[in-house]
């Protein structure tokens, strides 16, 4: 079958028999490149989010497209009980990486799936039916994870024993503000403690608006779930694996949870996802609760994992994510510096935001929308949050300074596209 060649009617033509479950951008991809993407009437855009913040190695990355190529011509999928040899060197690697966890690993495709999957056994395990989670979290879009986000409201059926805790939304380690929050946590314990089961947790809070809770915060939470008997669930979907500049983000914290979730990188743009089980706080002998996906414990993902680690390791990719990072916060903090529309410029590795500070006569999420809108057509793919008050940049691992020059100058473009935009009369 041959397509049109343009976005416009590429759009027309088949748009209609896609399920409108987003806002599309009005463009159609058709290839990629490292840091870089084309659309389908050649324009290119600079994607500071990797994706969907999976594509870790850039986008078609000669050795990912050399593995993939391997996988499909050795073994490409199994049976649930069946294991192979890349998922067994996957899991001793992802052991070896986070040897505070003395680990047991389940390998699934989604982060969604991997926090049913996880908080299923936590709940299974305590024989209690109740989660914990922030305010401000951000688990999946499936049901059960849902339930523990801040789309919780939205859920129908609502889930019961769904407790919410305030997330810090301090920047930095704000004592006053640490202390309200922990003294939140316990008393849902002191109303509920034999009902709940685990508290999940974002370190990094990302779709709730890019906020970071303090060491103190988590080592405190840590202790009051020992005392109380509860799992400490980190959802590192989008932390793990390198992007923070540690393999993962507990390990900067000094705070070993009872379970991690991980997804996004470890796939390098593939559905890959896994549960990691504490090998000293997990009791195995109650995982008799057997569990079945199509898609667990595949040949691939263990190919895939096995290869970024490897890539990561050989690239030294933690260090250069910590000086990437540190690289593009430092130009975000001179462009906030210079203009009243964007502020407080944060990040951890590359996992950088700022916030839209000045939207005029627009809420949130239309500033948001318009922000992004105007940024595509000076060559940024950038992504909102935080109902579009906050603009978060999730790169690839391979971007360069130039590339993040790229940006700052189009970024610059842009905010005086805004700033007219916003001054346009009503």
């Amino acid at each position: 079958m041959s397509l049109p060649d343009n976005n416009a009617s590429l759009l027309a033509e088949y748009g209609r028999y896609m399920l409108p479950v987003l806002s599309f951008r009005d463009i159609v991809l058709v290839r990629g490149q490292g840091s870089y993407v084309w659309d389908a009437d050649g324009n290119q855009y600079l994607d500071l989010n990797s994706g969907q913040f999976c594509a870790v190695l850039g986008h078609s990355d000669p050795g990912v497209a050399r593995k993939m190529q391997e996988i499909a011509q050795t073994l490409q999928d199994t049976d649930t009980s069946t294991l192979t040899r890349s998922v067994l060197l996957a899991a001793k690697q992802i052991h070896d990486r986070a040897p505070e966890m003395n680990g047991r690993i389940l390998f699934l495709s989604t982060g969604a799936e991997a926090v049913e999957c996880c908080l299923k056994y936590a709940k299974h395990i305590k024989e209690k039916p109740g989660v914990i989670a922030f305010d401000k979290a951000y688990h999946g879009l499936t049901h059960g994870s849902a339930a523990y986000s801040m789309s919780r409201d939205r859920i129908r059926p609502p889930v019961e024993h769904s407790y919410v805790t305030p997330a810090p939304r301090a920047h930095a380690d704000d004592e006053v503000e640490t202390d309200r929050c922990i003294e939140a946590f316990r008393q849902i314990l002191g109303e509920c403690k034999d009902d709940i089961a685990a508290a999940i947790f974002e370190p990094i809070i990302s779709g709730g608006g890019f906020f970071f809770p303090s060491r103190r915060y988590f080592q405190a939470i840590r202790q009051i779930c020992d005392d109380n008997g509860i799992f400490l669930v980190f959802d590192e979907c989008q932390t793990g694996f390198g992007r923070t500049g540690s393999w993962f983000y507990y390990q900067q914290l000094g705070c070993v949870p009872d379970f991690v979730v991980s997804a996004k990188a470890m796939g390098m743009g593939y559905p890959v996802s896994c549960v990691i089980a504490n090998g000293h706080t997990v009791p195995h002998a109650k995982f008799a609760m057997e569990y079945f996906s199509s898609h667990q414990n595949e040949s691939y993902a263990g190919a895939l994992v096995s290869h970024l680690i490897d890539e990561i390791e050989a690239r030294g990719l933690l260090d250069r994510n910590r000086a990437s990072g540190a690289y593009l916060l430092a130009k975000l903090g001179a462009i906030a510096a210079e203009s009243s529309l964007i502020g407080n410029p944060r990040g951890q590795g590359l996992m950088c935001a700022f916030d839209l500070s000045d939207t005029g006569r627009l809420d949130s999420k239309q500033a948001g929308d318009l922000f992004c809108r105007l940024a595509q057509q000076n060559g940024l793919l950038l992504q909102h949050c935080n109902l579009g008050r906050t603009i978060r940049l999730l790169p690839n691992y391979a971007a360069t300074e130039a590339d993040f020059d790229f940006f700052a100058a189009r970024l610059q473009a842009t905010l005086a596209r805004f700033q007219a935009t916003l001054d346009q009369p009503l």
